[in-house]
């Protein structure tokens, strides 16, 4: 299904390694599909065949008819399917190419994001600059806000609340604004809804925090000039999925629209039935972020212009690497950091095994004193440093 995909995550791979990272897709998208097409690319999914052995003869052949009915109608939603997807994935491809698009309706840009992140790079810079850039932006305002008022920067047994924008930014100090300031921005840009796909907001974000966090403590390890720049590059390598996926819903809503309206004239009102009852498709988004996803996220960061965070420039690395080799050493970090990301999240949900494991991080040169270190680490809080 779906041939116009250069690449699919269909099935298994002789490769242990690459068999992960795109186990890692499925589970973005669904945790039932991810072990599903586990199961399927393992084959083990034995438990139809085990029920149809279990029926009396009777009932096998009642089974079975109604299997043949139920087989034939779905092969025609399919061939329905395929149609309507082809269509969208020649919209998408021609949307990708419009980077103003993406950046303006899909991740759209604040106005001083970019003289932010550029500020916020300087060692000299003052809270009363950064306060005039951040002027106006509220996603800024309330993710500081409510950070102050959380642990570890206030008990939560004293009756005292932080609600000042400049009491909050001296409270934090720069050096943690550099940390707080791309993780606020890139909850912004988490889509409010995706279903049916309805883990991928909490999952993306996640990986994403997770992916910064740990690429932020092996740049220390490595003693690379700028670990907040690794941090940074790292909390916005996913942003690709999160277009992509806004795209696709969006163009499945107009493309099964424009369908159903074709066939309400046609007299096939079965293919009009059809049309109606089809839903956004798991095994479709992963082929598109498999396809796609590294490149949009370059896309994305490219259009800022940074002149001091050179995040598009590293991505770009990243997304052009071939094997172990990497143009910049923050781009190899990136790459340990995600594998390393990858392997924790599905090992905690039983999506992988040590061995699985072992591959993927070998494949990205992580030391066993490396992941021995990172396994101690949480990935579920920027590194802030609570001010004394």
């Amino acid at each position: 299904m779906f041939h116009f995909f250069a690449g699919t995550t269909e099935g298994g791979s002789n490769d242990p390694a690459l068999r992960l990272e795109k186990r890692f897709i499925n589970y973005l998208i669904s945790f039932p599909f991810a072990r599903k097409a586990r199961s399927k690319a393992d084959g083990t999914d034995e438990e139809d065949k085990e029920q149809l052995r279990q029926l009396l003869e009777v009932e096998r052949l009642n089974y079975e008819e109604r299997d043949r009915k139920v087989q034939a109608r779905q092969r025609y939603a399919d061939r329905i399917s395929d149609e309507l997807h082809e269509e969208i994935y020649h919209r998408a491809l021609k949307t990708i190419d419009d980077g103003n698009y993406i950046r303006e309706r899909l991740i759209p840009l604040p106005e001083n994001l970019p003289e932010l992140l550029d500020t916020l790079s300087l060692k000299a810079a003052s809270m009363r600059r950064v306060e005039s850039v951040v002027q106006g932006m509220d996603w800024f305002h309330t993710g500081l806000i409510r950070t102050v008022n959380q642990p570890p920067f206030i008990d939560r047994n004293k009756q005292v609340k932080i609600d000042n924008l400049r009491v909050a930014m001296s409270f934090v100090g720069t050096e943690n604004l550099r940390l707080l300031a791309p993780a606020y921005i890139m909850q912004n840009w988490l889509p409010p809804a995706t279903q049916p796909f309805t883990l991928f907001r909490r999952k993306i974000w996640e990986h994403s925090l997770g992916t910064a966090i740990a690429a932020h403590n092996i740049a220390v390890e490595r003693k690379l000039r700028d670990p907040v720049l690794a941090y940074t590059i790292g909390m916005f390598h996913e942003l690709g999925k999160i277009a992509l996926t806004k795209l696709y819903l969006r163009l499945f809503d107009d493309v099964q629209r424009e369908f159903a309206m074709a066939s309400v004239n046609d007299q096939s009102p079965e293919r009009h039935n059809t049309i109606i009852k089809l839903a956004p498709d798991e095994r479709f988004l992963r082929d598109l972020m498999l396809e796609k996803d590294k490149e949009v996220s370059y896309l994305v960061a490219e259009g800022w212009e940074l002149k001091r965070v050179p995040v598009s420039k590293h991505l770009l690395a990243f997304t052009q690497s071939q094997g172990k080799e990497y143009e910049s050493e923050y781009a190899e970090v990136l790459a340990q950091a995600n594998a390393y990301c990858e392997f924790r999240m599905l090992r905690e949900v039983d999506l992988a095994s040590l061995e699985e494991g072992k591959h993927l991080l070998n494949k990205y040169s992580l030391t066993a004193g490396t992941i021995a270190r990172l396994n101690n680490v949480s990935l579920k809080r920027p590194p802030i440093v609570v001010p004394d």
